[in-house]
Order: C-alpha cells, then sequence, then structure tokens
C-alpha cells in the first residue's frame, strides 16, 4: 500500500470546489488502480464524453468510432473546431469582454435584436475545445438528447467567462467563438483528469433568447417610459415569449398569468399615431385568443368565451378564424352542440383548408351520429320491443346477447359499407338472436352460407343512397 502513496495521488472523481467551500469538509477517494489506466482522458461513461479506454482492440475501435462521430456531429451543427494554428494567432482577430483578455470573443455571424440580458434564459449548442484539438472534451451534443440546452444566466450555474462573453453578443440568433483563460472557466487547477487547467475555445450556436424578467423589470421603469411604446413593445414581446413557453411545458395557469401581465402592460401604452395604435390593438387580439386556448385546455368554458367577446370588441370575430373557432370550443365544453358547429362551420368557411377545424367537425358529426343510433336503438327497445321480447325468448346467455347488441350498433354507426363475419358453430337459438338484434336497425341485414356447423353467418352494412 506504501508503493501507491510514492507518487502522485489520483482520485476516484474530480473535487467539486463549490461543495468543498459551502461545507467546509469533505470525503476523498483514492483511485488505487490508477496505474492500470492509460494516460488519457479517463471518464466516467455514464455522465461525460469519452467512454472508458483499455488495451482492448474492440474497445479501441469503439471509441475511435464514438469520437469521429462526435468530430463529425460537431461539424454538422456547425460546431467544429475553426482553423487556426495556436491560439496566441487566434487571439490578435478577436475583441476583448475583459480588460486583462480573459475573455475574448470572435462574431462569426451577428445576431439580431439587443444584447443578450445579464439575466436571460439562452438556448444555444457549443463545443469547447483545447488548443489545437479537432475534437471537443465537452459538448452539448453529447448530453440533453442532442437538443439544444437552455441555460439561466446570472444565477451562477454558468462559467463565469460563457456568461461574460453570452452578454456581448445580440439575439436571439448568432454565431460566435469564446477564448477562457482558466481562471473564468473551470480555475486555474481546472479539474482534473477531464479539465485541463488550460486556456479553452468555446465554439457556440445561439438559437434563442428570453428575458424571464420582463415584466418586474417594466414595473421598475417610471412611469414616462412605460407608456412609451417601443418600451411596451418590447416587454410584451418578452412575456408572450415566457408565456409561449410554459404552455408548451403545460403550465397553463403560470401562462395565463403571464399572458395577463402582458394585457396589465398593454393597457399602459399610449401610442403616438395610427400605426401604433392598430399594432396595440393587434396584439391586445392576440393575447386574448392565447388565453382563450388556455382557458380551453383547463376546462373553463365561461371563460373560454369570455376570451372571445373580448376580441370581439376590436375585430369582427365572425372574421377572425381563431377568435369564432375557440368561441365553438367554449360552446362545446358547455354542452351547446348545435352553437358549436355554427362557428366551427364559420371557421372553416374562413380556412377551408385547416385540417384542425375539418377534423373537429368530422368528430363532432360521428359522435352526433353514434348518440343518434344510440338513442333510437334505446326508445325502439323501450316502446315498440317490449312484447316481443316477452314472447320471443332464447337460449343464449346475457354477456352474448349485449355483444350482438354492440357489434350492431357499432356497424350501423359507420359510413361505409361493412362487413362482420361471425364465427362458424353457432347454434340456432344464437343465429335467431342474431337476426332479431339485427332486424332492429334498417340498414343491417344477415347473410347465412352453407348448413349446421359449417354455416357461416355475417352481418352486413348496407350502404344507402
Amino acid at each position: 500500500m506504501e508503493e501507491v502513496f510514492r507518487d502522485p495521488v489520483q482520485l476516484t472523481k474530480a473535487i467539486n470546489i463549490r461543495e468543498l467551500i459551502e461545507k467546509s469538509s469533505g470525503e476523498f477517494q483514492i483511485d488505487l488502480d490508477f496505474k492500470k489506466k492509460q494516460d488519457g482522458l479517463m471518464i466516467n461513461a455514464d455522465d461525460d464524453l469519452y467512454p472508458d479506454m483499455n488495451d482492448d482492440d474492440e474497445d479501441d475501435s469503439d471509441t475511435e468510432d464514438t469520437l469521429k462521430g462526435i468530430e463529425q456531429a460537431a461539424e454538422k451543427m456547425l460546431l467544429s473546431s475553426p482553423e487556426y494554428h495556436s491560439f496566441e494567432q487566434l487571439a490578435p482577430k478577436m475583441m476583448d469582454c475583459l480588460s486583462n483578455g480573459d475573455v475574448k470573443l470572435l462574431i462569426i455571424e451577428e445576431g439580431d435584436g439587443p444584447l443578450v440580458p445579464i439575466d436571460a434564459e439562452v438556448t444555444l449548442h457549443y463545443a469547447a475545445y483545447y488548443e489545437r484539438a479537432d475534437i471537443p472534451f465537452d459538448s452539448t451534443l453529447t448530453m440533453n438528447r442532442g437538443e439544444p440546452l437552455r441555460i439561466r444566466l446570472g444565477v451562477g450555474k454558468v462559467l463565469p467567462g460563457l456568461e461574460i462573453g453570452l452578454t456581448h453578443v445580440k439575439g436571439p440568433s448568432a454565431r460566435f467563438h469564446l477564448l477562457l483563460q482558466p481562471a473564468v472557466a473551470w480555475g486555474s487547477r481546472g479539474a482534473l483528469p477531464r479539465v485541463k487547467p488550460e486556456p479553452v475555445l468555446f465554439v457556440i450556436s445561439l438559437y434563442d433568447v428570453r428575458c424571464v424578467d420582463a415584466a418586474a423589470r417594466f414595473n421598475d421603469l417610471p412611469m414616462a417610459e412605460q407608456a412609451k411604446f417601443e418600451i411596451t413593445t418590447k416587454t410584451i414581446k418578452d412575456i408572450r415569449a415566457e408565456a409561449k413557453d410554459l404552455f408548451n411545458r403545460q403550465k397553463y395557469m403560470k401562462a395565463i398569468r403571464s399572458y395577463q401581465q402582458a394585457m396589465s402592460v398593454l393597457s399602459l401604452s399610449r401610442p403616438q399615431n395610427d400605426a401604433e395604435e392598430t399594432e396595440i390593438k393587434d396584439l391586445k387580439v392576440k393575447i386574448y385568443v392565447n388565453l382563450a386556448i388556455c382557458y380551453y385546455k383547463i376546462n373553463k368554458p365561461k371563460y373560454v368565451l369570455g376570451m372571445c367577446e373580448n376580441i370581439d370588441r376590436y375585430v369582427d370575430i365572425n372574421k377572425h378564424c381563431k377568435g369564432i373557432f375557440y368561441y365553438g370550443r367554449g360552446y362545446e365544453l358547455l354542452g351547446k352542440i348545435d352553437e358549436a358547429i355554427s362557428c366551427y362551420k364559420k371557421a372553416l368557411k374562413l380556412e377551408p383548408k385547416n385540417k384542425e377545424i375539418g377534423k373537429v367537425l368530422a368528430d363532432l358529426d360521428a359522435k352526433n351520429k353514434k348518440s343518434a343510433i344510440t338513442e333510437k336503438f334505446m326508445w325502439k327497445k323501450a316502446l315498440n320491443n317490449v312484447d316481443e321480447e316477452k314472447k320471443v325468448v332464447f337460449n343464449v346467455d346475457d354477456d352474448f346477447k349485449d355483444g350482438v347488441a354492440d357489434m350492431c350498433q357499432d356497424l350501423a354507426g359507420r359510413e361505409d359499407y361493412a362487413k362482420f363475419d361471425l364465427p362458424m358453430g353457432l347454434t340456432k337459438d344464437e343465429v335467431a338472436c342474431i337476426k332479431s338484434l339485427t332486424s332492429q336497425f334498417d340498414c343491417l341485414v344477415v347473410l347465412e352460407d352453407g348448413e349446421g356447423k359449417r354455416k357461416k353467418v355475417s352481418i352486413v352494412k348496407k350502404v344507402t343512397n
């Protein structure tokens, strides 16, 4: 055991500096088998980039394939390592985000919009490279099922240099490189064995920027600023983006609160001309539509109708497809099917190629037909067949009789020709029972073919013109 400690000791996992500072104590486990491992990157395959490497030829082949795949994925996503000879030659082409040069930025594709706020939520892909490396040692391509990563700035969960660089870029879309010194990355000691205490180049594609505290920031502004059209529209854009994200994550009540905040912001706006007035009105209509959709999702029909009434205050709702459609949704939730169908038909007339509206109408029509057939069958059975049922008694069990009755209702409700073949070997009583139940539907007939145990019996739905 003493021989183990003659050389530098390697721990089984890297030290988390933050945990060490916060807890003021920690437990370290020594990797006693580290001499058996190669000198390369030895990383846990469960949560890091590379699988364990050993002397086995098959494992070496798998590793090479994995690394090659990562390199190709980075190239495909425009995250491949740029062509340069050294960081020293790359640095003069970049701008300093800090006066000491610890964070350098090179814009590849300028983004649109303002600079990324310090407390924004950003969606991005990145790949991190050491000097002259072709394969990233860290990348979002190997996490989150390959989807872009969404991170919140200003809460201490991002490398300081990465956060500083992001706030020097315009969003919501951009491509850029960041060269970080260890002091603003993982620290002067790194996080061995995976992360070396060396400069790192981040190749980044920024996809989206969302201001999560837009409403709070707006509330802190003076009244004169809040009334400005450009301030209002910018704030509304951020709040709607947040509400849409909440809706997509099925957090409908939170989305409703965000849309209500947006409406409060709009009420403070003071447009200066007709164009600004029109845009404010359009924003109100869109938000009321969004609120109607949210209330529909949580089954609040009266609120759905209330939002549609608000839409009608600003535009003719009979000419607004989404507005009249959700009028129909509200009526349908209340069980007012005729009113709902009327609204859906108006919406379909406005957008004849809208598949969603067509499907809703078709489903509702099929539901009505099935309900009508069931009601007809029940009344006919109750009023017209009482005496007949008393006279005719079949030697069949109730399960058989109920099954045939359900099958007849299903066939009768179909629009096209349909045929159902019954199993052979039916008894006379079972055949007689089938004929009796089928006779209650004008569109159904029983076909018989053969004799005895080989007789085939089928129920057919006729198509009438």
